[in-house]
């Protein structure tokens, strides 16, 4: 029986923390087994694999997938699979467009927000949302422009569902079987990313199995909101894992996980 925390998310793609220092900090929590899943990248496993060695706590290969309506958790799976690593840089360049019209919009509210300001405060991440308020935060011209907020604020007022730069006209989404299907390729599992903010209806899940999804994921710091889609997955023989979606300070409700009630057998 392993202690987990299998969703974190470091400087590759919208965390604040760089690999190394969320093994520590997971390792100082009592975690025996670890996964880094920045969305739509694996370029921060070998720091976090070569920082494990520190601290005797085990590193899976990890990834979230951004798809339609959902994001897909994806380990245990051969980093060097040439399919799946086109299908993520295919996707980071989608999700890169997309920060482009964000940002296009911010603009038009007249904040002092540039697409090459949010690169230049990100270099070599995957961009998205978080990006664009941490060069909101980090650029001068637009922290005094916009009264010095906290991250929180910044994403409440323009980026939280409904506001201003969270409305866009997607051209093109990656489906749920595409991002299954590459995972499986690589010889990974396929796990739904907190189903409780993403499913409408309990027949989601039964298409999703379908495609092929391998389990479900619980956040045990949304305490009750997991218990449906824990006891789908017993009911239904799925995996569950359980994760902290941790950024590092920017969500003060995401903590990494301690030892609170996500101690499980792996299957791998």
């Amino acid at each position: 029986m392993k202690y987990i925390d299998l969703h974190m998310h470091t400087i590759h793609s919208d965390g604040t923390c760089n690999p190394g220092q969320n093994i520590i900090d997971a390792a100082m929590l009592g975690m025996n087994v670890i996964a880094i899943t920045d969305h739509d990248s694996t370029n921060g496993y070998k720091e976090a694999k070569e920082e494990s060695k520190n601290w005797g706590v085990d590193v899976l290969t990890g990834v979230e997938i951004s798809v339609k309506d959902y994001h897909i958790l994806g380990y245990n799976f051969d980093i060097e699979d040439n399919r799946l690593q086109e299908f993520l840089t295919y996707s980071r360049k989608l999700q890169e467009s997309v920060v482009k019209k964000r940002v296009e919009i911010l603009q038009g509210a007249d904040i002092p927000i540039t697409f090459e300001k949010v690169r230049q405060y990100s270099p070599g991440s995957r961009l998205g949302k978080l990006n664009i308020i941490t060069a909101m935060m980090k650029d001068r011209d637009c922290r005094e422009y916009l009264g010095h907020p906290s991250s929180g604020e910044l994403f409440d007022k323009y980026l939280k569902k409904g506001r201003l730069a969270a409305i866009i006209e997607y051209q093109e989404e990656l489906k749920a079987e595409e991002a299954i299907d590459a995972i499986h390729h690589a010889g990974g599992l396929a796990v739904l990313a907190h189903p409780f903010k993403d499913i409408k209806v309990i027949e989601e899940l039964d298409q999703l199995m379908e495609t092929g999804i391998d389990g479900l994921e619980a956040q045990p710091n949304y305490n009750g909101k997991n218990e449906m889609f824990i006891k789908y997955a017993e009911e239904k023989g799925l995996l569950i894992t359980y994760g902290s979606d941790y950024h590092g300070a920017r969500f003060q409700h995401r903590p990494l996980l301690n030892r609170n009630g996500n101690l499980v057998d792996l299957p791998f």
